[in-house]
């Protein structure tokens, strides 16, 4: 979600790095991202929702075993800590996987559906969010502008408080089909 469609249909702009409309938003909480999801539905008759850990792995993989999203070569399609210039780039600035997606490593990380778990041992086995675990912080994934290529690799992740803001986290959508 970039920073103008979050001002579209929220009216506002919380990014730090604002000023970009085609960069990704940052500075946005979990719970914002709900909020999101709620208006954009609520404003196109349609349904948005933050897809699970497992949709968003899946999406990032597309099949393959590349170290980074699309790449074993981060610099073809990241933006990290070497070569961001400590802020967010406009989207699709990287080359994209197999199936056209960018910035799915680094540029903002970004907040998926599910409760953090320390492993996968007992997630649902049909892709669905894991809506239970110790306590509810969020999933995370993707790595940002901020973090080294290990932390944008496909196997990292890491939990936030539902309710942290930080620039470099942002979120991507998944849409409901009839």
């Amino acid at each position: 979600v970039t920073q103008a469609q979050w001002r579209a249909v929220m009216g506002n702009n919380p990014s730090r790095f604002a000023g970009c409309d085609d960069c990704p938003v940052e500075w946005v909480s979990w719970d914002d991202a709900q909020e999101f999801v709620r208006a954009l539905s609520h404003k196109t008759g349609k349904s948005y929702r933050l897809p699970s850990e497992a949709e968003w792995e899946y999406a990032y993989r597309t099949g393959g075993a590349h170290a980074y999203c699309g790449s074993d070569n981060v610099d073809a399609v990241a933006w990290y800590r070497s070569n961001s210039g400590d802020r967010t780039r406009s989207v699709g600035g990287k080359q994209p996987n197999a199936w056209g997606l960018h910035d799915m490593s680094g540029n903002v990380a970004e907040w998926v559906e599910d409760c953090w778990n320390d492993s996968y041992s007992g997630a649902p086995r049909d892709g669905n969010a894991r809506k239970s675990g110790s306590w509810c912080a969020r999933v995370v994934r993707g790595g940002s502008w901020y973090y080294f290529p290990r932390i944008v690799r496909a196997a990292s992740r890491f939990w936030l408080d539902s309710t942290l803001r930080i620039s470099g986290t942002g979120f991507r959508l998944a849409r409901m089909l009839p």
